[in-house]
């Protein structure tokens, strides 16, 4: 017989200390993690008291979050052309819509924005994009998703913090959740996700501070009051105006 086997309760301690082991281990995790993000919201918070809120200085924030970034772990299954994780609902915070509907103004032709404009506004029309309901059950692919060709994002190096931090380690759980239009727990890097989505919470959080309307909302959603209503960024920005409140996620 095991020792284990003779003694029941040195069996007991051992499970309780292999217990406490992981709970340690998961707890020092948490702490890194909420210290990294103070760290965030710090140095986000400093950044924008010595240059003002605007959208220059916001894509500046961004590019240097985006910067951050780790690369995708080994393990990763996510590839080009796959894009099951493309028909779910995205969140963002209000400063990345602002600087993602910028730059698509920026840098695309009169035409180009006009057509990226009807692929949201369409999208928009079908039903509530806030809900995850309609996402899964529609399988409606993101408007910035090119389903007529190789199935790539049209503003890959633009996605919001949600869509880089979100990766699987196992295809076929994807095209299960996908097929069956329904939440599924999907293998990934739980560390890899949170240290990506934090970005979103840290610009949140700040400009919450700063007395502006702040939260999480339907990155499609939202797209739609900006391209509805050409001063709702200035109004925003300016005078901290609740603009985006029909695409808040709750």
């Amino acid at each position: 017989m095991t020792p284990t086997e003779q003694d029941p309760k040195a069996q007991k301690r051992e499970i309780q200390n292999q217990g406490q082991s992981l709970d340690s281990g998961e707890t020092r995790t948490k702490a890194l993690l909420a210290e990294y993000m103070a760290q965030g919201r710090e140095k986000l918070g400093a950044f924008l008291d010595a240059h003002g809120v605007s959208l220059p200085v916001l894509g500046v924030a961004m590019e240097q979050f985006t910067q951050s970034v780790f690369a995708l772990p080994e393990g990763t299954v996510c590839k080009q052309g796959c894009a099951h994780c493309c028909h779910l609902r995205v969140g963002a915070s209000i400063p990345e819509v602002l600087v993602i509907y910028s730059e698509l103004a920026a840098q695309t032709t009169q035409e180009g924005f006009i057509l990226l404009k009807e692929r949201v506004l369409n999208v928009v029309a079908k039903g509530n994009t806030l809900t995850d309901a309609f996402w899964l059950t529609t399988r409606t692919p993101c408007p910035f998703l090119d389903v007529d060709t190789n199935q790539l994002c049209l503003i890959f190096s633009l996605r919001p913090f949600a869509c880089r931090a979100y990766h699987s380690t196992d295809v076929d759980a994807c095209q299960k959740g996908y097929e069956q239009g329904q939440k599924t727990m999907i293998p990934c890097f739980p560390l890899y996700r949170a240290t990506t989505e934090m970005y979103s919470s840290i610009l949140t959080w700040v400009l919450a501070q700063k007395g502006f309307p702040s939260y999480q909302v339907g990155f499609v959603k939202a797209l739609e009051i900006l391209f509805k209503n050409k001063g709702a960024s200035d109004r925003w920005l300016d005078n901290k105006e609740d603009v985006f409140r029909s695409a808040k996620l709750v």
